[in-house]
């Protein structure tokens, strides 16, 4: 697993290099996003198949702290090769992108 900042990021969603994964729960996703596939942490596991082994991933949660877990879990029991976390998840990215937001 790799952190990468909100700028790597930027450059990585533009290239279409990586797909967002929020890890984090439904009512805040409602709150704020994003875009990617919305896999709640505690899913993860079950839903391992909707991903592809061979691609690149960026995981987000609020901070960062689910993200890693769920990167960890991915990169160990799935075999996932190509993972990388939002250093200060979502929160970093709405500071860089929209600073005026509140963050919950």
């Amino acid at each position: 697993m790799k952190k990468i900042s909100v700028e790597e990021c930027e450059q990585l969603l533009k290239e279409q290099a990586v797909e967002i994964i929020d890890v984090r729960e439904p009512w805040e996703v409602e709150i704020c996003e994003m875009g990617g596939k919305h896999i709640p942490m505690h899913e993860i596991v079950e839903k391992s198949t909707l991903l592809q082994p061979e691609n690149a991933y960026v995981i987000v949660c609020k901070t960062g702290r689910r993200a890693e877990a769920v990167a960890n879990l991915l990169e160990a029991e799935f075999g996932f090769e190509q993972i990388y976390l939002l250093d200060g998840g979502i929160t970093e990215w709405y500071a860089k992108q929209q600073p005026s937001y509140e963050m919950y």
